[in-house]
């Protein structure tokens, strides 16, 4: 009755270890100094100007008043160079 949890805890462990072995080593990881700066596009945020002035139009037609807390955004992407 001894050896039963010496096992249990034997076969835990091998299992363990086990599964740790089968993770695989790749990883998709790139240094910064092996990425191009010219191939990496800069991203910002700007407001989505159309979408607010058609908003606030249709809100002046029916009498109501706009006022953004957080207006919407787009990412845009600018290649700079």
């Amino acid at each position: 009755m001894k050896a039963i949890p010496g096992i249990v805890v034997v076969s835990l462990l091998s299992v363990g270890l086990l599964g740790c072995t089968s993770a695989g080593t790749r990883s998709a990881y790139v240094a910064p100094a092996a990425v191009d700066n010219a191939a990496v596009p800069e991203t910002r945020t700007v407001p989505r100007a159309e979408y607010m002035a058609e908003v606030e139009k249709l809100a002046r037609q029916q009498g109501v008043r706009v006022h953004w807390v957080n207006p919407p955004t787009k990412r845009v992407s600018i290649v700079s160079r």
